[in-house]
């Protein structure tokens, strides 16, 4: 199995482990291997002792931490920690995962924990970043900001398509 790096489609890393994400049963084995990334990340969150020594000294950090914040021994051990830990049903393949290449020690654990952090980075998530999590829009809403958008011209870069010729 050929490893893939940490920014890849959840698509393209089930391919990479020869799981189908359109297979239940396959889907089943992710979100397994998922909840044992996110056991380490509850657990790294819990004091400042993984971060780096400048972000921990900051009296402003709080959980939940960003990954770019972890130090790099912390990340090592975490992915380590997860590999360890698996589970008869995803340890083989956590144990495909194993490499001494740019995404070792297991790019497997590196990518489940790197996309856990990535999910809860409420810069990552717009409804979390407007505070509109879990709100509900009313249809009449949802219809008034489609007119708009549909009314008023969209700006940006010109297009001869759209905007005509000269």
């Amino acid at each position: 199995m050929t490893p893939v790096g940490p920014r890849v489609s959840k698509e393209e890393f089930m391919h990479a482990l020869g799981l189908s994400p359109h297979d239940p049963q396959h889907e089943q084995y992710y979100r397994a291997m998922r909840d044992e990334a996110i056991m380490v990340y509850n657990r790294m969150n819990q004091d400042t002792s993984h971060l780096l020594d400048s972000v921990r000294a900051d009296p402003t950090t709080r959980p939940p931490f960003f990954w770019h914040h972890i130090r790099p021994d912390h990340q090592r051990w975490a992915i380590m920690e997860i590999w360890r830990n698996a589970a008869p049903l995803t340890r083989p393949l956590f144990d495909h995962g194993g490499t001494n290449g740019e995404y070792g020690p297991n790019w497997v654990a590196g990518w489940l924990l790197y996309s856990v952090f990535r999910s809860r980075d409420v810069r990552n998530n717009r409804n979390r970043r407007k505070g509109e999590s879990n709100v509900a829009v009313p249809d009449s809403d949802k219809r008034a900001k489609q007119v708009e958008e549909t009314a008023s011209p969209k700006k940006g870069y010109y297009d001869p398509v759209r905007n005509g010729t000269l």
